[in-house]
């Protein structure tokens, strides 16, 4: 506990996302890693492998985006390094192992950005009590377009905190107006991302999965109800064994990944 309060009071971080969740919730996924490196192994090495054979369909130099960089658990950022000419890590913020990390390969830099645009109207819309914000777009990225871009298991959480935001301040908002809210967040970013690069993958998590001894008890859509294509790859996430989330279920996580995200928003375009 001590680790992670250091690390709550010394992250740079703006207010906004500080008070959306977003800090502490860093704090805790790197928490849960320390916790569970061993039963995240797998699914590591499967997101790894998945970056390296996704940045070799395309061609080399360039800039390549990590969208969702995080604590870089999942990121061969050595081999992206390597390969391009530049690799931007853009995430809500950025932890000082990253930092660290970043300065010292001379091709990395890091980006502050909230990817899905909404953060700010949606904080705008709930004091003014007005519920869900009307209008909101990814922002363009400094520097131009991208030669590779990888979407870091971002399409499912996007959603979450301003969701968490909304029950917290807006409870009055509907059910089905929320999941439209979280679609549409969903949506934006695989347009967003299908756009910045000549080559863009993703990988994110499509089902949770709450078992005993072994036994599915419960399945829940990760996706918002998006009719996404079959993923390219597919594999499982042992995120949260018992005890860690619950006494005596393991949370497991279902992940998806595709190399192609326009093969994904295509797919989308004609439900």
């Amino acid at each position: 506990m001590l680790r992670e309060a250091l690390e709550y009071l010394t992250t740079p971080c703006d207010p906004l996302p500080r008070r959306l969740g977003y800090l502490s919730e860093l704090v805790a996924l790197g928490a849960r890693y320390r916790r569970q490196r061993r039963a995240w192994a797998p699914h590591v090495a499967a997101c790894r492998r998945f970056i390296l054979e996704a940045m070799e369909r395309a061609p080399d130099g360039g800039r390549a985006l990590v969208a969702g960089s995080g604590l870089l658990i999942e990121v061969p950022l050595d081999e992206l390094a390597s390969r391009f000419d530049e690799v931007v890590l853009l995430d809500m913020l950025h932890a000082r192992p990253v930092r660290r990390r970043a300065a010292g390969v001379p091709n990395v830099r890091l980006l502050t950005l909230d990817a899905t645009g909404a953060l700010g109207p949606l904080a705008e819309a709930l004091d003014a009590g007005r519920g869900l914000p009307a209008s909101f777009a990814p922002p363009p990225v400094p520097g131009g377009g991208f030669a590779f871009a990888i979407s870091c298991n971002l399409l499912s959480q996007l959603p979450l905190l301003p969701l968490d935001a909304v029950e917290r301040r807006a409870p009055m908002v509907p059910p089905a107006e929320r999941v439209a809210f979280a679609r549409r967040l969903a949506r934006d970013h695989l347009e967003w991302l299908g756009g910045i690069a000549d080559t863009a993958a993703l990988f994110t998590d499509i089902e949770s999965q709450w078992l005993e001894s072994g036994t599915i008890l419960e399945r829940e859509d990760s996706v918002w109800g998006l009719p996404l294509p079959a993923p390219d790859l597919s594999w499982l996430w042992d995120i949260a064994p018992a005890p860690e989330q619950d006494r005596r279920h393991d949370l497991r996580h279902s992940v998806g990944a595709w190399f192609d995200v326009r093969t994904v928003t295509s797919a989308l375009s004609a439900c």
